[in-house]
């Protein structure tokens, strides 16, 4: 058997092992490449690499699939992630995504823009649940959002956005500008439906009007 009618058997029982879950995922580049380690299989795209599966177009510089049916798809370099439900947008010079928890990690910087609900966000490591839209953004996270009050800026250590609940929490020097106000405290959780903001530890503001 030649090499290459070896690695197109090996690229066809992939594709038929992707079948196995409920959403198919379709792949391209301008380079491909297919590593089998016992029953384990992982096709590496390169050149123009593009995924779509789950709802999500991810393209990079890089991609590798791995993992049982598919689970495994990792991105590095110049990373975009396009999601046409929310209508959401993610840079990022990597990011891992995990299809059967529906997760979406990233260990480095990251913007995000949510164009359907008004946001924008950036941190430097990221955990997103496509399935329950939560949203956890660590180390210099920032979030703007428009809303009826003004312009809603915040930044803190952790920032977890809650988007089917409206609702936001800020833990580690918090600091929110919103329209002409301003609070700092240790930990700020705001409801963005009743425009309700609680904050916790020591507390400094200044309220216009």
């Amino acid at each position: 058997m030649t090499l290459r009618k070896a690695l197109l058997i090996l690229l066809i029982a992939f594709c038929a092992s992707m079948c196995l879950w409920a959403e198919p995922i379709t792949f391209s580049g301008g380079s491909t490449s297919i590593r089998k380690q016992g029953e384990d299989l992982t096709v590496t795209l390169s050149g123009g690499a593009v995924v779509q599966a789950d709802g999500v177009k991810l393209t990079a510089d890089e991609i590798s699939i791995s993992g049982e049916n598919s689970r495994i798809v990792k991105c590095s370099g110049t990373v975009k992630a396009v999601r046409e439900e929310n209508k959401l947008t993610l840079l990022s010079p990597e990011l891992t995504f995990d299809r059967k928890t529906q997760l979406l990690l990233v260990d480095s910087w990251v913007q995000i823009q949510l164009v359907s609900e008004e946001v924008a966000l950036s941190g430097a490591r990221l955990q997103y649940n496509m399935e329950t839209g939560l949203m956890i953004l660590q180390i210099q996270a920032r979030i703007l959002k428009v809303t009826d009050k003004g312009l809603l800026s915040c930044q803190a250590d952790s920032i977890t956005y809650d988007s089917k609940n409206g609702t936001l929490r800020l833990e580690g020097r918090c600091s929110v500008s919103w329209g002409s106000d301003e609070y700092q405290a240790a930990v700020i959780t705001i409801d963005l439906n009743t425009e309700e903001l609680r904050m916790e530890g020591r507390i400094t503001g200044t309220v216009n009007g």
